[in-house]
C-alpha cells in the first residue's frame, strides 16, 4: 500500500497546475431550460422570461446567473483527459479519503449570459488544507477553481467549489429512531398542528401569502405579522425520488421521498404514510395528508393515495 503522507505531499504538487481540458457544454443557453429552472424555483424575474420587458431593460433576454453550472453539467468528460484537480482527488482517494461532501460554492459573475451563447468550463486545483478533524471524520478541504468561458474565450464567471474529502467511518450506524425535528419559535405552530392532526401552513396576516417552510418574514410584503392556515391536506405529487443507500436512522429502505403540491399552492417534502412501492408513485398522483408515527414515536405529516 502506498504511503498516505507521500500521496498527500504529491497531491500538493498539483496545486495551481494546468487546468483540465476545456469541457464544452452540450447545449447553448436556451429559453426552454430557463423556463424549467424558473418554474422549479418559482423565479418570475421578467428579465429571464418576458421578451418585451427584457428588450426595454437590457435589449435581450438573459439567463439566471445561478444557472451557470447548468450549461456544462453534462459536458463530455473522459478518463484520459485529466487536470490538476483530477490528480488531487485521485491521490486523496488512494490515501483513503474516499468520501466527499460539498462545503460551499462561490460564484463571481463577470457579465450576464444571452440566449444562444455556448458555455464551456475549465478547472484547476487551487488549495488543499492540512488534515482536519470533522464531525464526519478526518479529512482534507480542497478548493477547485472553475472558469466558465464562451466560444470566443471570454471568461464570464469564476467559481470556487470547496469540498471535504474524508475517510468514511468503519461501520455504518445502526438504524434506530428518527432524528427529532428542530423546533423553533417560527416553526412551533407547524409541529403543534401535527400533534393536533392538522397540516398548518404559515400565512402572512398582512397580505395572506402562504409560506412553507415556516419563516419569520413574508417574502411578498416583508411583514413580520405571521400566522397560519389549516390546509385541506389535499394535493398532488409534484416530484419524487427513491433513496436506496446509505441507511438512514429510523427509515426502511427503499424510501420514497415526495414533493407534494398542496391545493393551496405551496409545496412540502414528505413521504408515504405506508410503504408504497417506487413503481406505484407518479407525478400528478392525487394524495391526502395523514399523520403517521415514525420510529421513535413522534408523528410526521405523511401522505396516502387519495380515494
Amino acid at each position: 500500500m502506498s504511503d498516505p503522507a507521500a500521496l498527500i505531499a504529491e497531491a500538493r504538487t498539483h496545486l495551481g497546475g494546468p487546468p483540465g481540458p476545456l469541457r464544452v457544454g452540450r447545449d447553448p443557453v436556451n429559453l426552454p431550460m430557463i423556463h424549467h429552472w424558473c418554474q422549479a424555483l418559482d423565479d418570475q424575474n421578467p428579465a429571464y422570461l418576458d421578451e418585451a420587458f427584457a428588450a426595454g431593460s437590457r435589449g435581450h433576454l438573459i439567463a439566471p446567473p445561478g444557472m451557470m453550472q447548468t450549461w456544462t453539467m453534462d459536458a463530455p468528460r473522459g478518463p484520459e483527459h485529466t487536470g490538476s484537480n483530477d490528480q488531487v482527488n485521485r491521490l486523496l482517494d488512494e490515501a483513503g479519503y474516499t468520501s466527499v461532501v460539498a462545503v460551499n460554492y462561490e460564484h463571481e459573475y463577470l457579465r450576464e449570459l444571452r440566449l444562444g451563447e455556448r458555455i464551456s468550463v475549465r478547472s484547476t486545483a487551487e488549495d488543499l488544507s492540512e488534515e482536519k478533524k470533522t464531525a464526519l471524520g478526518l479529512g482534507y478541504f480542497t478548493t477547485v477553481k472553475h472558469e466558465y468561458v464562451t466560444d470566443d474565450g471570454e471568461v464570464v464567471c469564476i467559481a470556487r467549489m470547496r469540498l471535504l474529502k474524508f475517510k468514511p467511518p468503519a461501520k455504518a450506524p445502526e438504524v434506530g429512531a428518527r432524528p427529532t425535528p428542530a423546533v423553533g419559535r417560527d416553526s412551533k405552530f407547524f409541529w403543534d398542528g401535527v400533534e393536533a392532526g392538522e397540516l398548518r401552513i404559515g400565512t402572512c396576516n398582512a397580505c395572506k401569502t402562504l409560506h412553507h417552510p415556516p419563516q419569520p418574514i413574508c417574502r411578498a410584503c416583508e411583514s413580520t405579522d405571521m400566522g397560519w392556515t389549516v390546509s385541506s391536506g389535499k394535493g398532488v405529487v409534484y416530484s419524487h425520488v427513491t433513496h436506496h443507500y446509505p441507511k438512514l436512522p429510523g427509515v426502511e429502505l427503499p424510501h420514497t421521498v415526495l414533493l407534494v403540491e398542496l391545493e393551496e399552492g405551496v409545496r412540502l417534502v414528505s413521504e408515504w404514510a405506508t410503504g408504497a412501492k417506487p413503481d406505484q408513485t407518479f407525478v400528478g398522483q392525487q394524495v391526502q395528508v395523514a399523520f403517521t408515527p415514525v420510529p421513535g414515536g413522534e408523528l410526521r405529516p405523511t401522505f396516502k393515495v387519495a380515494p
